[in-house]
């Protein structure tokens, strides 16, 4: 490190100069280096160097004393002072948790690294080993003056200096060493499994023999299994429910109209989603975008934009499309934190658009890279995600923003993946951000559009999707995943197995506990699911003057027959509520108890009578009304505690590769909730098992 070894050149003028006795030029030429070295830092920077400051005030010390008043202490005792002050001076950084090479290494290393702690712990260790050689150079004053005094210029020049220069090239040498070593660590952390996938060179013959199979159809396993399909692979999925796409799935209720004529077969028809209302990923380089470019039918759907409304404490917003022009609005608002504002989203956009940017590196869509040298790489290229993505979202919002209001105005979106905007960090939130910086979308007949485009795919690249088709274990023989045994006692075999149901059905219940490691078993165990949710839908004989997808403090207020009017009558709407339960809550909703359905109609009379401070007279235009609870989402999802969103935010989540050969996992269990999330997912696990 160029920087230490400057630092250290008073020094070694001292010591050059001290060894032959040369004491003037020694004390004084220590001075005017010392000096010279602290004016220039802060002239130039005001950025003070500690080893630089001790220097300093050491020969300051060192000039009075044995110039000024002619004492000879540190003549005889020099070696031994010196180099206790500069391991005090060391072990004092490390304990105050500075370590004084930290300062050295910020100039020659990138600022994004600055605040990682494999960077800390480096120069630490680097301090360290400086600290032992000060209080090693100390022993060999000592010597040189008590025990050894004949070999004073070896012990007090020769070997002093040794260490040094052992020092700089240690310094100069461990961080690199040391940050390939820290890299490969969290890469193994991240793929700690590293058995080889399956081999697809015999295709499999007849109807229960299949290349993989995909355990749920979940948009995370249905995207996985339509790549794995136009590769080539003979992929069969298995759902246990009678629609595909999990939480992205849209059924039609047909009511008979008041006052129809006897015979009459007349019906008005509404189309309702069952969880998902809202698409992020379809900007430019956004994860739904790339699957869909990827399967070839990037202009099968009919993506309309969306647009949110908030009625939050006292504020009331209707988000434009347009982030800059949000950003100016928002400033209006509050026009103390307007500055903030434009920085905030000029920061968190420059975290978004890194997370996307080397898309075509990892497979069509964001990861951070999967080998050394890229990762060694990646702060320097994407300094904003670097230092932000790891860190909670809520301290981000903190060190731009004071007031609460402007705070809790821009957590509405975290909804999207968890009751509890502190468990979320930037790297969750960038991605969420994109509704502002590249829209929200709906496609054209509701949710149920896009699984149903995926399974198209598959079944056109003659894979299956099977549903109605619970299945009942994973088959693992001789340490690896063989298939999948139905609950209707049929087997399938498979080269490869993927299940998209939820964490722990998979690990808990698809799985022999025998053959899972009792690390991960315990693991799984803890594992906290998230939150849940209630929902009610409700067709209107009126279409409430509102945004498709508002935020009434804690309720959804979702009416996507605004975006396509075909999800409901002329005149009509089709209208969902939704309110996110935490866990403590989604708890104890069991369907068989006495009590069941009057907790149900309560609660969904509240969540009406709420919707109805900004829906004017909403009792009295309701046609039709069909409520779901956590228990419904257990039901049609196969979740555990009807969570929505796999496990908790804030939790480790699960490698697509599991300690079971050739059994991989995709979801919510992996990426975390949401569609692009899941989508992302299923593109990675694709890769994963087979990239042509």
């Amino acid at each position: 490190m160029l920087q230490v070894l400057i630092g250290f050149i008073p020094w070694i003028i001292y010591w050059s100069f001290s060894g032959p006795g040369l004491w003037v030029p020694a004390i004084l030429g220590g001075l005017a280096s010392s000096f010279g070295l602290v004016a220039f830092r802060y002239a130039k920077k005001r950025d003070l160097k500690t080893m630089e400051v001790v220097s300093l005030g050491y020969f300051v010390i060192h000039t009075f004393l044995t110039l000024v008043l002619g004492w000879q202490f540190l003549k005889i005792y020099g070696l031994i002072a010196n180099s206790l002050v500069l391991a005090g001076m060391a072990i004092g950084s490390l304990a105050l948790k500075s370590p004084f090479t930290y300062q050295y290494a910020k100039e020659d290393w990138d600022k994004s690294y600055w605040n990682d702690p494999a960077f800390i712990q480096i120069n630490e260790i680097i301090t360290g080993v400086w600290g032992g050689i000060f209080l090693l150079n100390s022993i060999l004053g000592a010597l040189a003056v008590f025990a050894y005094p004949s070999q004073y210029i070896l012990l007090t020049v020769i070997l002093p200096n040794i260490g040094v220069i052992a020092g700089i090239v240690f310094s100069s040498r461990f961080p690199a060493y040391a940050s390939r070593k820290s890299v490969q660590a969290r890469l193994d952390a991240w793929d700690p499994y590293k058995w080889v996938g399956p081999k697809f060179n015999n295709p499999p013959t007849g109807d229960h023999e299949h290349d993989v199979v995909v355990i749920g159809s979940g948009i995370g396993g249905l995207a996985a299994a339509a790549l794995l399909a136009r590769r080539g692979l003979k992929v069969a999925v298995f759902e246990q429910h009678y629609l595909p796409g999990g939480y992205c799935t849209s059924w039609e209720r047909f009511v008979k109209p008041p006052q129809t004529a006897p015979g009459s077969t007349e019906r008005w028809k509404y189309i309702f989603d069952a969880g998902v209302h809202d698409f992020s990923g379809l900007g430019e380089r956004g994860g739904i975008r790339s699957l869909l470019r990827m399967l070839d039918i990037e202009n099968v759907i009919d993506w309309r934009q969306n647009q949110q409304e908030y009625y939050i404490g006292e504020t009331h917003f209707k988000v434009p499309h347009n982030a800059n022009e949000f950003v100016y609005q928002l400033g209006e608002r509050f026009p103390s934190e307007a500055e903030n504002l434009k920085n905030f989203f000029d920061e968190i956009l420059h975290v978004y658009r890194e997370m996307y940017a080397d898309m075509e590196k990892t497979g069509g869509a964001p990861r951070t890279p999967d080998n050394v040298v890229d990762l060694l790489a990646y702060p320097a290229r994407n300094p904003y995600a670097y230092k932000w993505m790891d860190r909670p979202f809520v301290e981000m919002l903190d060190s731009f923003f004071t007031n609460p209001a402007l705070k809790e105005l821009l957590c509405a979106l975290t909804g999207y993946l968890s009751d509890n905007p502190r468990a979320l960090t930037v790297g969750n939130m960038a991605p969420i951000f994109g509704y502002h910086f590249d829209g929200g979308y709906y496609p054209a007949g509701g949710a149920q559009t896009f699984p149903n485009a995926l399974v198209d795919v598959i079944e056109k690249h003659g894979g299956k999707v099977y549903l109605r088709t619970p299945v009942k274990r994973i088959l693992v023989e001789h340490e690896r995943a063989s298939g999948v045994e139905l609950k209707n006692g049929e087997v399938h075999r498979a080269k490869a197995v993927l299940s998209n149901a939820d964490t722990h059905k998979t690990f808990l219940e698809l799985v022999d506990q025998d053959q899972l490691p009792q690390a991960l078993a315990q693991t799984i165990k803890a594992l906290k699911p998230s939150n849940s949710a209630f929902i009610v839908f409700l067709g209107l004989d009126i279409i409430p003057d509102l945004a498709p997808l508002t935020m009434f403090d804690d309720l959804g207020i979702m009416i996507p027959s605004s975006v396509d009017a075909s999800l409901a009558p002329a005149g009509h709407a089709a209208v969902t509520l939704l309110k996110l339960l935490p866990q403590s809550d989604a708890v104890g909703w069991d369907r068989k108890s006495p009590g069941y359905a009057d907790r149900k109609r309560k609660l969904a009379n509240e969540m009406i009578a709420t919707a109805s401070e900004i829906i004017p007279g909403l009792q009295g235009h309701i046609t039709y009304q069909q409520s779901g609870s956590p228990a419904t989402f257990a039901r049609f999802a196969w979740t555990t505690d009807g969570s929505i969103y796999g496990p908790a935010a804030g939790q480790k989540r699960q490698t697509i590769k599991t300690p079971i050969r050739n059994l991989y996992v995709t979801g919510s269990g992996v990426m975390g909730g949401g569609v692009e999330a899941v989508v992302i997912s299923g593109i990675h696990a694709a890769n994963e098992i087979y990239k042509n």
